[in-house]
């Protein structure tokens, strides 16, 4: 391919808006299975704006200059691979989770947390409609609680089935290991110390890493299929970045068990494929945004799935990411404190192609909180 035609694609790329589903031929939903993404709590909202801020801060480099302008003969391509996605499409509103049709953008379902708790993030259980839920309570009852649910065909849920408990602490993300092979969580302790962990539980073992400093901690996590690696992203060392967590390290911090992804820029979450090979980074720099897929090995940038621009007049920037259990779909979302309701994104990375959904997520604290 001719450098020509390689700044051509990548002049498209970015400038491309999404496709409406409703004018893809054929395009059917899948009934099959669901991805993985955090909402929040409320008790660390401070924290995670100020994250935000620093991420808006030291990641402010913006892409500059004009799109190019071509004089080419049209090149033959070839069709993009079909994009099939699920069914269903859950967003966290705290005070429940609403089931979306992902063809129409119906509301089919509300999911309510047991009393006296409020929903702080949604993943993908790792099969086919089925999902992990993490609940926190505050103040004197502050605790932690993760449950397991499904949807029926026509995406009526099922009863909460409590998972585990972590008293004195409040989650920050969940994460299925795909195919049904247990889970990773998140919790944050509500006293200062010790600082809080991130654990799993299921085919992986049972084992957990503290976090280094109490005031830093993961709201995206997501699992390799074998359950040995978890991609997140925080403040390690001496600076923010995307790590691989050995889930098989006999460390006792998350630091120590972990290493970071080199060249990558931090993403506010993370998705990794199955085979561990890929990770989809989701960046904010100021009101500009992009979805990429890097090679876990080296660090390499292999693609740019998406891109996307925010009111500039926002004070924060937010994007969410997160796979289905097979890694042929992605999910994505992004938002600012200006902009609240934006429509989520079926991302096809194999095909580099994606189709806005009739979905419109709710922007919480910082983001927002959608799985599918």
């Amino acid at each position: 391919m001719s450098a020509l035609e390689d700044r051509l694609r990548d002049a498209y790329r970015a400038i491309a808006d999404t496709v409406d589903p409703a004018t893809i031929p054929g395009l059917a939903a899948e009934t099959e299975p669901r991805a993985t993404r955090s909402g929040r709590m409320s008790f660390v909202m401070p924290l995670a704006a100020a994250a935000a801020v620093t991420v808006v801060v030291t990641m402010s480099v913006l892409l500059a200059g004009a799109s190019p302008r071509f004089h080419a003969r049209p090149a033959k391509t070839r069709a993009a691979a079909a994009v099939s996605f699920p069914a269903f499409a859950l967003v966290n509103l705290g005070s429940s989770l609403k089931v979306y049709n992902t063809r129409s953008g119906a509301v089919v379902a509300l999911v309510t947390p047991p009393a006296g708790q409020k929903f702080e993030d949604v993943a993908s259980g790792g099969a086919a409609r089925t999902f992990l839920a993490a609940t926190g309570s505050s103040g004197s009852a502050c605790h932690a609680r993760f449950y397991r649910f499904e949807l029926s065909a026509t995406g009526q849920p099922s009863p909460l089935r409590f998972l585990r408990s972590v008293p004195g602490s409040q989650p920050t993300a969940v994460a299925a290991i795909p195919g049904g092979g247990g889970y990773a969580y998140s919790a944050v302790h509500c006293a200062t110390a010790p600082n809080g962990l991130i654990g799993v539980s299921g085919r992986a073992g049972n084992r957990a890493w503290a976090y280094d400093q109490g005031d830093d901690y993961t709201f995206s996590l997501a699992a390799t299929a074998d359950g040995d690696r978890l991609a997140l992203s925080l403040y390690a060392g001496s600076g923010w970045a995307d790590l691989l967590l050995n889930t098989h390290s006999s460390a006792g911090t998350v630091d120590k068990a972990s290493r970071i992804v080199p060249a990558v820029p931090y993403a506010q979450t993370l998705a990794i494929s199955p085979d561990g090979r890929t990770l989809y980074a989701c960046a904010s720099s100021g009101p500009t945004g992009t979805l990429t897929a890097y090679s876990t090995a080296t660090g390499k940038k292999i693609r740019v799935l998406h891109r996307w621009t925010l009111a500039s007049e926002a004070r924060f920037y937010f994007c969410q990411v997160s796979a289905d259990a097979t890694g042929k779909a992605l999910l994505a979302s992004y938002s600012s404190d200006v902009a609240p309701r934006t429509s989520l994104i079926s991302v096809n990375p194999q095909a580099g192609t994606s189709v806005k959904l009739p979905v419109r997520g709710d922007y919480l604290h910082d983001g927002i909180g959608a799985a599918w």
